[in-house]
């Protein structure tokens, strides 16, 4: 399997992933690439600190939809990657473009009363109230935290969001 790209590596070991490639794989500047070998092939994979497998974070989202039954979505840069059983149909699809503005615009965006929000561009809309939050771990942007309800968002329910935005931070430091 080849591209028809190649590139020379330059002395200090390093080698430039063609634009084509990022684009593709929409790698954008400053963003991690996991670097694995396959045998005789060096794989790049785009890197997220938030995998769909995450135990802990998976335990803790569990609790808060138990106890102040509230949905719970996480995001990395570009795709869903963790959510309460409510929205697991979402896993690992493509943040809509609302969302990735959020992303690019590092904002975070409360709606209090249920209004149409779009996760991807492939589903319908829900209606719902939410609270996203962006999620910073070592200054870097990371992904979104996203608190939903079908009822009215309430003030504890965006404190209940600031402490797991805290704890993500800590956890994933």
């Amino acid at each position: 399997m080849t591209s028809g790209i190649v590139r020379r590596i330059d002395n200090l070991g390093r080698v430039v992933i063609p634009k084509e490639i990022r684009k593709t794989l929409k790698i954008k500047e400053n963003e991690q690439v996991e670097i694995n070998v396959l045998n005789d092939n060096i794989v790049l994979n785009k890197y997220s600190d938030i995998h769909e497998y995450d135990k802990s974070i998976n335990n803790l989202i569990d609790i808060i939809k138990s106890v102040y039954d509230r949905d719970i979505i996480i995001t990395n840069l570009d795709k869903i990657v963790l959510t309460t059983k409510d929205y697991k149909d979402y896993i690992n699809l493509e943040l809509s473009p609302y969302l990735a503005n959020i992303v690019d615009n590092r904002k975070d965006v409360s709606e209090l009363i249920p209004v149409n929000l779009s996760l991807n561009s492939n589903m319908s809309d829900i209606k719902v109230s939410y609270s996203i939050k962006s999620i910073i771990v070592n200054g870097d942007m990371i992904g979104l935290l996203i608190l939903l309800s079908n009822t009215n968002l309430e003030n504890s329910d965006l404190k209940l969001l600031q402490l797991m935005s805290l704890y993500l931070e800590n956890y994933l430091e």
